[in-house]
């Protein structure tokens, strides 16, 4: 039984656009519909954060906005401290700077 070079080629490109599907989608991430992780407790985003700065590892974050108007944000990088308890984190060209009560999860 032989496929046609037609029906392989059909077959394949449904494959490979189930595997790359996040990948190429058209709607942007800022549009799409972000599951709100359970807010951690305070001493645990504490030493969470505190070991993710030693260490200098990439970590997941989810940010609470400072403001209603905004859109709760999830981020992976690494974390830098700035001054006056504010934090910073860069992932591709975006820069958050956040603070401590702006921390809804953390994990690495």
């Amino acid at each position: 039984m032989q496929m046609s070079a037609q029906s392989l080629l059909s077959r394949s490109n449904n494959v490979l656009s189930h595997y790359f599907q996040d990948f190429f989608d058209p709607e942007p991430q800022d549009t799409k519909e972000i599951r709100l992780l359970p807010v951690e407790p305070l001493f645990q985003r504490r030493l969470f954060l505190k070991k993710a700065i030693a260490s200098q590892r990439p970590v997941f974050l989810q940010l609470d906005p400072l403001t209603n108007a905004g859109h709760t944000v999830n981020v992976r990088g690494v974390i830098r401290p700035m001054n006056h308890g504010r934090f910073l984190i860069t992932a591709h060209n975006l820069t958050y700077v956040f603070h401590l009560h702006q921390l809804r999860y953390i994990a690495g």
